[in-house]
């Protein structure tokens, strides 16, 4: 009964000043590093992304971000898995197996003529070293036409021995050329079994 005639007694603001207790402002930035961690964390975990396994053509890789494999049977009855990045006209990667004859250096030197013939509006063509992740080799990225819709091209060729594995991914000029740091982080992931 004396609280409630206290508080009668006293102003709003006066009452709220002798319950509640002030936060201190170490208390208060703690709240803050603590809630900017979380947050950190939740953004690298949505990174790190998710483990994808193909046991029939034998090869893992990790999917970050918005890629998703996309599972179908082609016309043959053989199982394909195929990646799409949000949309497929966003970004859509393919993996093949392919023997290596010669030098990986000969196989992309051809594969860049056969693509300047037979692709449309080929253009800026750009080939560089990759590495840091289980396999190495090159990555080759253009750009081109596909069905009158520019897109951007990037294939990375790892080599595993007398092997190349090639990650194909295609998608719309200006939105998987922008993602290059993901399709790097894919390619590093790649692992043959």
């Amino acid at each position: 009964m004396k609280f409630k005639r206290a508080r009668s007694s006293l102003g709003l603001r006066e009452y709220l000043r002798l319950c509640v207790k002030p936060v201190s402002r170490v208390a208060a930035s703690s709240l803050v590093f603590l809630t900017a961690g979380l947050m950190a964390f939740s953004s690298l975990s949505a990174q790190a992304g998710q483990e994808f396994v193909d046991k029939e053509t034998k090869f893992k890789l990790m999917l970050i971000g918005d890629w998703k494999p996309v599972s179908y049977s082609d016309a043959v009855g053989r199982q394909k898995t195929e990646f799409v990045y949000r949309d497929r006209s966003e970004g859509l990667l393919k993996i093949t197996r392919e023997s290596l004859d010669g030098s990986l250096s000969d196989m992309i030197r051809q594969e860049e003529e056969n693509l300047k013939i037979y692709r449309s509006g080929f253009e800026g063509s750009n080939h560089e070293p990759f590495g840091g992740g289980h396999l190495s080799g090159v990555r080759l990225s253009f750009y081109s036409l596909d069905s009158g819709r520019r897109t951007a091209n990037t294939y990375y060729y790892l080599q595993d021995k007398n092997a190349v594995w090639v990650l194909r991914f295609t998608g719309k000029r200006g939105s998987l050329d922008a993602i290059r740091n993901v399709t790097d982080q894919v390619a590093r992931s790649f692992q043959a079994l």
